[in-house]
């Protein structure tokens, strides 16, 4: 039991005053005389012991009418958390959620105004004086601050529902941080305790915060969606067939047939797909369609879904037809072959070609694909620029001359863990294997089986692939020695051609297996930009960037109708890292400019955690409470008609003054007894 004023229990003295009075009355005496008192003697015993027990009785029910009255005015409470310390709070800390999920309807109607009232409940049963944090998954910066009753109450009904999306440890951890460490304070979570916002709680509150966690109850309601998307092939060309995969969740009880899922590029309608998919299931479609229109394009997948509509349609955007910008840098001679590869095909590769010795380092950024071609000798600041430039995102093919120097060459593709050349050279193998499934050669053979035209090569340099490296074969010949090795490092991608390019291996380059190893490595050398970012705090997309980008330059995201919002970034070799502003709520195709200058479309989509409608009953969460958050935080049930009365009992414990004035009130009424009754 805790006091409201302890201090006025220093009143207590005041049970010394019937006591005094008691013992004076007890010292006066009246002297009466009789000529024999012998008949008096035992009726003087008697009415003396009788008189003392009545005087002590009701000495006693003063001294507790005293005892309780002071009790009463000291303000006695049990408090909420009985382990806590024994202070009353001095701050309201009230998380409201206000993510997507809030808008489904509860009993009592929806249930984010349900959340609403209840806050409103918190700050009516509250003191007037008492101060009160805002916390919502907007983060604003006007709520980082203790705000009295009345402003807490304007902030609550500007509140809306909001795209962002926070969980129980950012909740805590946002309290935590902005509770003052001498303040005591109560936190209230107000949610619909969706799986996903609970998660697995690693956070605890601050010994000085009592939380306690408010479950609105929610009607259970059907919901299918679109998850995410993705392409088959990374890189897209002007009357290329295309595969989108579409992921679509059926978070129902229901099964749905021939629900159409539209694809719209450019807002045309452009591709049609019918869905079947059974209750609780997830299924991935593919939607066909070709190419028509070149660079960048926007696009939506939409279908029809009710009650729950933020998740019926996902944006996202790529680039078509793109030119691959090709470095070729010639070790002993220049190539005849690679020239005649991409200088005639000029709708899709830009070539570039230099000597070794000549090599301008500066400038690789500008390229997607660098070939080092007959070469026998790398330089240790060479390689260290190829290093940045795969980090980066680029791709490199080595190709060796027919005599190289393996120090020099091991070193380099050691920096990539790729392997190494031994000393020795083979001649005329056969090619007898090829990686299918890789990118270079997935839709290239329309027979896998036949093996019939694969050429010989004349010479090739043994390699030696180590067991702890990600590099693998793409192509072997019939003594298992590789001819085409391929890794990624970091964003980037490495290849080593085993096999010089010259005429010694004149079979080979001369053969179609040699145009299309290259062509699809220029072409899947491109970086491709995300298809979309996830809005939520700290959300970012990254796309290709290969320009220079001066300390001066600004970035703004914009709709070209409400939004235009500044976009901080950070450049990272070929890539431009884009932060997505707070200030874009709302999900769709935005195009990103530097100044006045069209950079790129960037696609933005609600997080798709709030997509699974699934809630923890007051059990469930009342174990996870006990197995990660502790005593001292508490579940109010709030399906109770009496849920104010909860709520004051949170904020100030149970009063017991009343309880303490009726003993006072029986105490008096047992003292009126006792003085009329007991002779």
């Amino acid at each position: 039991m805790s006091f409201i004023n302890p201090s006025f229990l220093w009143a207590m003295f005041a049970v010394s005053v019937p006591i005094i009075i008691h013992l004076i009355n007890f010292r006066r005496h009246k002297t009466l005389y009789f000529s024999n008192t012998s008949f008096l003697n035992d009726l003087r015993k008697e009415t003396r012991t009788r008189t003392k027990l009545k005087q002590i009785l009701i000495l006693i029910a003063r001294i507790l009418t005293i005892a309780m009255l002071v009790i009463a005015f000291a303000g006695p409470f049990i408090p909420f958390n009985s382990g806590s310390e024994q202070t009353k709070s001095e701050l309201n800390v009230i998380y409201i959620d206000n993510s997507f999920s809030m808008e489904a309807e509860g009993p009592k109607g929806q249930v984010f105004e349900q959340t609403r009232q209840i806050a409103k409940q918190i700050v009516y049963n509250s003191d007037a004086g008492m101060e009160y944090i805002l916390i919502t998954n907007d983060m604003l910066p006007e709520h980082q601050f203790a705000i009295d009753r009345d402003r807490f109450v304007r902030e609550l009904d500007k509140c809306a529902i909001s795209s962002s999306v926070l969980n129980l440890d950012d909740v805590i951890l946002k309290a935590n941080t902005l509770v003052p460490d001498d303040k005591k304070a109560n936190f209230y979570v107000i949610s619909d305790m969706q799986e996903s916002f609970i998660g697995t709680p690693e956070l605890k509150p601050d010994e000085n915060i009592n939380m306690v966690l408010i479950p609105v109850e929610t009607v259970a309601s059907n919901n299918l969606f679109i998850d995410s998307c993705w392409f088959n092939t990374p890189v897209h060309r002007m009357n290329q067939e295309e595969e989108l995969i579409a992921r679509v969740v059926n978070y129902s009880d229901e099964d749905f047939a021939e629900i159409p899922v539209n694809l719209y590029v450019n807002d045309s309608l452009k591709a049609l797909a019918s869905l079947n998919i059974e209750a609780g299931q997830t299924e991935e479609i593919s939607i066909r369609y070709v190419n028509t229109e070149s660079g960048n394009i926007k696009a939506r997948l939409e279908l029809s879904d009710y009650p729950v509509t933020y998740d019926n349609k996902l944006y996202f955007n790529y680039n078509a037809d793109q030119k691959t910008e090709v470095l070729l840098i010639n070790g002993q001679e220049s190539d005849k072959y690679f020239r005649s590869l991409y200088s005639s095909d000029k709708d899709n590769f830009e070539l570039s070609e230099t000597e070794l010795g000549s090599v301008q380092s500066s400038e690789f950024a500008a390229y997607d694909l660098i070939v080092l071609n007959n070469i026998s000798k790398i330089s240790s600041g060479l390689t260290a620029d190829l290093q940045s430039f795969v980090t980066a995102g680029g791709s490199v093919a080595l190709i060796p001359a027919k005599e190289i120097d393996h120090s020099s060459i091991n070193s380099f593709l050691s920096v990539f863990n790729a392997g190494k050349f031994d000393n020795i050279k083979y001649n005329t193998k056969k090619i007898s294997f090829i990686d299918y499934d890789n990118i270079l050669f997935k839709n290239a053979f329309v027979d896998r089986n036949t093996q019939t035209d694969f050429p010989a090569v004349g010479l090739i340099h043994k390699y030696i692939l180590f067991n702890n490296s990600s590099f693998s074969g793409l192509i072997r010949t019939e003594n298992s020695s590789p001819v085409l090795i391929a890794g990624n490092y970091n964003k980037g991608r490495v290849y080593v051609f085993t096999a010089p390019v010259s005429s010694i291996n004149e079979d080979l380059v001369k053969s179609p297996l040699f145009v299309t190893i290259f062509y699809n490595m220029a072409i899947n050398s491109q970086l491709s930009n995300s298809l979309y970012a996830v809005m939520g705090h700290g959300a970012s997309i990254e796309i290709s960037y290969p320009g220079e980008i001066a300390s001066s330059d600004i970035f703004r995201l914009t709709d070209e109708e409400n939004t235009d919002a500044v976009a901080n970034y950070n450049a990272v070799g070929k890539n431009l890292v884009v932060f997505i502003s707070d200030i874009i709520n709302v999900a769709g195709n935005y195009k990103l400019f530097r100044a006045d200058n069209f950079v790129s479309t960037v696609s933005l989509n609600y997080n798709r955690d709030e997509s699974l409608l699934k809630y923890y009953e007051n059990e469930k969460l009342q174990e996870i409470v006990d197995a990660k958050l502790g005593e001292k935080v508490k579940i109010l049930d709030t399906s109770s008609d009496d849920i104010a009365v909860e709520l004051k009992e949170f904020s100030e414990g149970k009063p017991l003054w009343q309880l303490f004035l009726i003993f006072a009130l029986i105490f008096i009424l047992i003292e009126i007894l006792l003085s009329r009754f007991l002779k």
